[in-house]
């Protein structure tokens, strides 16, 4: 189970590395936009 959030992990960050390279993280701060709202919506 570790290893599976370990690999997860690792395409997670890899997949943030590759669209700061290649859209300078527009999909990226999408993303984290997006999981800020979803917080907002749980009050957590």
């Amino acid at each position: 189970m570790i290893k599976g959030f370990a690999v997860a992990a690792l395409v997670v960050l890899g997949a943030s590395q590759v669209d700061q390279y290649l859209t300078h993280g527009r999909y990226t701060d999408a993303t984290l936009a997006m999981l800020r709202q979803i917080r907002h919506s749980f009050r957590i």
